[in-house]
């Protein structure tokens, strides 16, 4: 039983009448919904106000025949003015819902965040009353538009996201990143279905990455040459649990196929991705992509080669760090990845302070 953690890689059924009656029960509530029921059902969403990156959604009938309530950008400056802000916070985003009434029906309050933070957090959040700033119960929620927090709300006011030591910025080799820390998972393959584990001149790990790829001998041996089994055995096999893992990449080469684990401590900055996973020319690694990779897929796992002397890569690209090559997550063309074997948790962005103070 194989048991990966990175850095490094070591080789009722239910009855016909139940069914019956739950359909028949289903058809009759259908068929005969209330006037009430029906009227909410009928009712959408619909965006009731918006101001500079905030945005209010909820059901007009929620307002009580009452105009959209006022929306506005809360500075920091004029909450602090209004009760001291808690103290320790990295980060401060407001709004003011101005109306008298509380609402019929939950509205949903959304923040425009300035980075992208990881789906599926829960980011604090606090309204003014009784002179004081306090945190209510709810919190904000990332969903899959990462650069956007909504909380539910149902009274007008003050509100406010304070992001206490879980907001961090991380300045490496002339870059800066932001992210949520809390939500960076290490990179473990569980258990995994080893199909082969060896050198990259052996035939049998040949013969499983031809069977992975669909690929020729020639073709397996090429994959290979970017793998450095002097180091640790190359080892190809299939996740049966899924595994969280990373990718860098810039420009327009928003889709690939090669991954790499993350451990712990601060992610690599793009001057040592470069290095560490012999990337090539124009991978500037200014941006990191987590993915969840999913059971089922097949890996081709090891240690990046020194590719200094390959076309199309340069004196940075020694290697030497882990890295994953997944031959069937992502489809060409047109780019894309496939849905059943990964998909895209988050995405940071890595920004350039002075380029040219990099030594590539």
């Amino acid at each position: 039983m194989h048991h990966i953690r990175y850095l490094r890689a070591r080789a009722s059924r239910r009855s016909s009448v139940t069914v019956c009656f739950v359909a028949a029960l289903v058809l009759l509530v259908c068929a005969q919904p209330t006037t009430a029921f029906a009227a909410r059902t009928a009712e959408q969403r619909v965006v009731l106000s918006q101001d500079d990156g905030l945005c209010l959604i909820g059901m007009p009938s929620a307002l009580r025949g009452r105009p959209a309530p006022a929306l506005t950008d809360l500075t920091e400056a004029a909450a602090n003015a209004a009760a001291p802000l808690p103290t320790g916070r990295s980060y401060f985003r407001g709004a003011y819902l101005h109306s008298h009434w509380r609402y019929r029906s939950p509205l949903l309050l959304t923040f425009t965040l300035p980075k992208a933070v990881f789906a599926g957090s829960r980011l604090p959040l606090y309204r003014y009353r009784d002179h004081a700033w306090r945190r209510v119960k709810r919190a904000a929620g990332v969903g899959r538009v990462n650069t956007t927090a909504t909380a539910t709300v149902t009274r007008p006011g003050r509100y406010a996201l304070f992001l206490n030591g879980l907001w961090k910025e991380v300045s490496q080799d002339g870059y800066d990143l932001v992210f949520y820390t809390g939500a960076i998972p290490r990179t473990v393959i569980r258990a995994p279905k080893v199909l082969a584990s060896g050198a990259t001149d052996d035939q049998a790990v040949i013969q499983a990455v031809m069977d992975m790829t669909g690929s020729s001998e020639e073709s397996a041996k090429a994959t290979l040459v970017s793998c450095d089994s002097r180091v640790d055995a190359v080892i190809v096999l299939k996740l049966t649990a899924g595994a969280m893992v990373i990718r860098d990449w810039s420009g327009t080469s928003t889709v690939g196929r090669w991954f790499a684990p993350y451990e712990v401590g601060p992610l690599a900055s793009p001057e040592t991705s470069r290095v560490i996973y012999a990337l090539p020319a124009s991978n500037l690694a200014i941006d990191t992509t987590l993915h969840l990779m999913k059971a089922g897929t097949g890996l081709i796992v090891g240690t990046c080669s020194d590719m200094t002397a390959q076309q199309g890569y340069g004196p940075w690209a020694t290697g030497g760090g882990p890295q994953l090559f997944g031959p069937k997550v992502s489809t060409y063309p047109p780019p894309a990845y496939d849905p059943t074997r990964t998909v895209i948790v988050s995405e940071l962005r890595w920004e350039e302070r002075e380029i040219t103070d990099i030594r590539w």
